[in-house]
């Protein structure tokens, strides 16, 4: 992955639930966001908003409590250097752009960021905290994270995904129609459209 050398793998750990059930959006039409009230498919909820330079230490944090398994699916690699993917996550200019969502704590449990590749390309990835898989918030935060993209001129989301991560690819394929364009040892390279936030939300019957 030479084109994003600078800020090592992003990769990907998400569970294959469908999309929430409701949610309120607050999405301007200029592609920046206010935070956003989501219920989930069990009826737990949590609150969306863009990530900012501030959230590094909750970043860290949350990256740290991922288990092990979660680590290495996120970053194909158990041993990642957590404090430097926190400060990368954490950073927002204009190739970089994050979502992160805090549970009724104001705990943070997801985050979802996209790095731009080129003028309509951008690789993206994202994280749910292990007690949330299954609820598809990992879904709706690539769903926002679209909307955004979107509207920044970004056309395509590429996301590099082990091939064991089933969960992950069916997302992809089932929620965004998306499509394998590149086998290469253990990884996959998906890509789709940006546009392809709208299947989702009808597929899965979201309310916004």
């Amino acid at each position: 992955m030479p084109e994003l050398a600078v800020c090592t793998r992003l990769g990907v750990v998400i569970c294959a639930a469908p999309v929430c059930s409701a949610a309120t959006a607050t999405m301007s039409t200029e592609g920046r966001s206010e935070a956003e009230f989501v219920v989930l498919r069990d009826g737990s909820s949590v609150t969306i908003r863009p990530a900012s330079t501030e959230d590094e230490p909750a970043l860290r944090s949350f990256l740290e409590g991922l288990c092990l398994e979660a680590r290495r699916l996120r970053f194909f690699t158990g041993a990642a250097n957590i404090a430097s993917q926190a400060h990368l996550a954490a950073v927002t200019d204009a190739n970089h752009y994050g979502l992160i969502a805090h549970d009724e704590l104001g705990v943070l449990v997801g985050h979802a960021t996209y790095v731009q590749l080129d003028e309509t390309r951008a690789e993206v990835a994202v994280e749910v905290a292990d007690h949330l898989h299954g609820r598809g918030l990992g879904t709706v935060l690539i769903e926002r994270l679209a909307v955004i993209a979107e509207r920044r001129g970004i056309t395509h989301f590429v996301a590099e995904v082990l091939s064991e991560n089933r969960a992950m690819l069916d997302v992809f394929r089932e929620g965004f129609d998306g499509r394998v364009v590149r086998h290469e040892g253990p990884e996959e390279r998906v890509e789709f459209l940006t546009a392809g936030w709208r299947l989702a939300r009808e597929r899965f019957g979201q309310i916004t």
